[in-house]
C-alpha cells in the first residue's frame, strides 16, 4: 500500500494542471487521498492491536485517579496530571474493596465513559459515604472544593439520615425517634450530591478527550514509521514522510477529500480552456 501511495503522489506531482492530463492529475490526487486515508486507518488498527499495552490501553485514566493516589491509578508521567476524582477514593474503597482500581480500570477499558464507569462510580461513591462518619464525609466534602461550613452540615445530614432508616429486619423498633433534618443540613448534602456529579462528568470528559488526543497521536507516530520507511526503500524518504504526516487527519475523510481535489481540478481545468 505505501509503494501505491507514493508512486501516486509521484504522478500527482509531476502532472499539469493545464495541460491533457489533468483528467489523469485529478484521478492521481483523488487515489493519494484514499490511499494516505487507507493508511491512517490502518495506523489506528494497530494502535488498537497494542492495547495490549497498559499504557496504551490506560490513556487518560490519570485524569481520574493519579498515580500518586493511595489506591495508585493513573499511568506514571514524567509530570504531574490533575486527576479530578482522588478525593472520592475512599468511599470508593469502602464500597468496592481494596481491589477498586482494579475494577475502575477494567471498566474504563471496556467503554470509558460511554460504559458501566459512570454508574460505578457514582453508586460506590454514594454507598461508601454512607458507611463513612460525619468527619470523614466532611472532609471529602472540603476536598470536592465545599466550604467548612456546608461540609459540616453535609456530615451531620448523613449521620441524621442514617438514625432515620428503619430497623433491619428482626430490628427492635427504638421507641424515640430522631430529630427531624434542618432544611439546611438537606441543602448541603443537595450541595455535596451535584458536586459530586459534576466532578465526575467533567473527569470522564476529560480522560476520553485525552484519550482521544493520545491514540491519535500513537497511530501517527505509527503512520509516519511506515511512510518513512515505505519512502527509503522507493529512494524519497520525505516523499513518505509526508504521506505518514497526513494519512491520520486524512483518514476519517479520506473520500470527502478525494472528491474535493477533483473537483478541484476539474474547476482548475475549466478555468484554463476559457
Amino acid at each position: 500500500m505505501g509503494a501505491v501511495l507514493l508512486a501516486g503522489w509521484g504522478v500527482a506531482l509531476a502532472a499539469d494542471p493545464g495541460s491533457s492530463t489533468a483528467d489523469g492529475l485529478a484521478t492521481s490526487l483523488g487515489t493519494l487521498a484514499l490511499a494516505a486515508g487507507a493508511l491512517g486507518t490502518a495506523a489506528f488498527g494497530i494502535v488498537d492491536g497494542l492495547k495490549l499495552i497498559p499504557w496504551i490501553d490506560l490513556a487518560g485514566f490519570e485524569r481520574l485517579f493519579s498515580r500518586g493516589s493511595t489506591a495508585q491509578g493513573g499511568r506514571r508521567w514524567p509530570t504531574t496530571i490533575r486527576a479530578n476524582l482522588d478525593p472520592l477514593v475512599p468511599p470508593l474503597t469502602l464500597a468496592y474493596g481494596n481491589d477498586v482500581m482494579e475494577l475502575l480500570k477494567a471498566q474504563y477499558r471496556s467503554g470509558r465513559g460511554k460504559g458501566d464507569l459512570p454508574r460505578t462510580l457514582r453508586q460506590g461513591v454514594r454507598i461508601g459515604l454512607g458507611l463513612m462518619p460525619d468527619a470523614g464525609v466532611a472532609a471529602i466534602a472540603k476536598g470536592l472544593g465545599l466550604p467548612t461550613e456546608t461540609a459540616d452540615r453535609v456530615g451531620r445530614a448523613l449521620v441524621a439520615t442514617r438514625s432515620m432508616r428503619p430497623p433491619a429486619l428482626g430490628q427492635p423498633e427504638t421507641a424515640v425517634q430522631p430529630p427531624p433534618i434542618p432544611d439546611d443540613d438537606r441543602a448541603a448534602l443537595a450541595r455535596l450530591e451535584t458536586a459530586i456529579d459534576a466532578r465526575i462528568d467533567a473527569a470522564l470528559v476529560l480522560a476520553d478527550n485525552l484519550y482521544v488526543i493520545q491514540t491519535k497521536l500513537v497511530a501517527s507516530v505509527v503512520a509516519v514509521g511506515i511512510g518513512l520507511g515505505v519512502g527509503k526503500i522507493l529512494g524519497a524518504p520525505w516523499l513518505g514522510l509526508a504521506v505518514g504526516f497526513a494519512a491520520v487527519p486524512l483518514a476519517p475523510v479520506a473520500h470527502d477529500a478525494a472528491t474535493a481535489l477533483q473537483e478541484a481540478v476539474k474547476a482548475v481545468q475549466a478555468v484554463k480552456r476559457r
